[in-house]
């Protein structure tokens, strides 16, 4: 259509004479031209809005526990076992198996990490940047120390041993690149590893050397994230209030996973909590119980002989 151009005079000096008369000027409206105009005009289309400013931050904190009586800890060798690699530094003390560890005083389960499923619009903004200090990655007594390390994407791992005999430390990512490197005898300065992109869940790390040896690693690009202690107890700092999306990880559930998708609604400015508990049926291999040893004699590093019946 052919538009006369004293009908474009025309409205110009009549806009400027509204100007003039002390007419409100209209709101300003932002709007995405697509393709050549028409004479429906697209100011009326929709326009997509960006995510709003949170009302605030609040915080998360809970327990997981074990329903039930709680799963004595599995011992993987005895001191002393002459039969175990290295045995002089790998079998002077019992060995654990940290597969499953629950406190029979609280039936706290350690070593659950609970995490967004994914990276919220608005994250606090004094916890945007990953924290530049290394995480610490140990070896002792042929055992990975912590058994699960969470990092943010870009932060460094130093990795460590304490022990007077090598190792080396195999990631299995599925997005990072793959890490197998050798750790010299009582390394203390640090092998460094940094993952580059986020995991969905946690990856498994082994030694090549001792095959006991397993642990994990869990880069996340958000800090919404949290693995339990002794106790089963967890909390997450500064997350925007509104609905979130949590994921339990434990090693030994079914596909990973304790629960795939749990809601948690944050108040702003304040504490919320979540507690959960999961029955025996959630987790693999309880029943297959010795050698055994207690937990609670675990951590007061008294470690008792097994008893005839479990031999």
């Amino acid at each position: 259509m052919i538009l006369d151009s004293r009908w474009f005079r025309t409205s110009a000096l009549l806009a400027v004479a509204a100007v003039a008369s002390g007419c409100p000027q209209p709101h300003q409206v932002s709007v995405t031209m697509k393709g050549t105009a028409t004479a429906e005009s697209d100011a009326g289309a929709p326009v997509e809005s960006t995510s709003a400013a949170p009302a605030g931050y609040g915080n998360l904190f809970g327990q997981i526990t074990f329903e039930g009586s709680a799963p004595e800890v599995k011992l993987l060798h005895r001191k002393g076992d002459g039969a175990v690699k290295d045995s002089s530094v790998c079998a002077a003390e019992d060995t654990p198996d940290e597969s499953i560890v629950v406190n029979a005083a609280n039936k706290g389960l350690a070593n659950v990490v609970v995490y967004l499923d994914k990276a919220p619009a608005n994250i606090k903004p004094e916890l945007a940047t990953p924290p530049s200090e290394p995480a610490v990655f140990d070896q002792k007594g042929c055992r990975f120390l912590p058994h699960i390390v969470a990092v943010r994407v870009g932060q460094p791992i130093h990795i460590l041993s304490d022990d007077g005999v090598p190792h080396n430390t195999h990631t299995f990512p599925e997005r990072n690149p793959g890490f197998n490197q050798g750790i010299s005898p009582n390394e203390r300065t640090g092998v460094p590893l940094r993952y580059v992109k986020a995991e969905q869940k946690p990856l498994k790390v082994t030694c090549d050397y001792h095959a006991w040896m397993t642990a994990y690693h869990f880069p996340v690009d958000h800090p919404y994230f949290a693995v339990t202690d002794a106790d089963g107890k967890f909390k997450i700092a500064g997350l925007p209030a509104g609905k979130h999306v949590l994921k339990i990880w434990h090693e030994k559930a079914g596909g990973g996973f304790l629960d795939r998708k749990i809601t948690v609604e944050i108040k702003a400015d304040g504490d919320t909590e979540q507690n959960l508990t999961y029955a025996p049926a959630k987790f693999a291999g309880l029943e297959a119980q010795t050698p055994t040893i207690a937990l609670s004699e675990l951590k007061a590093g008294r470690l008792r002989p097994l008893s005839e019946e479990s031999k």
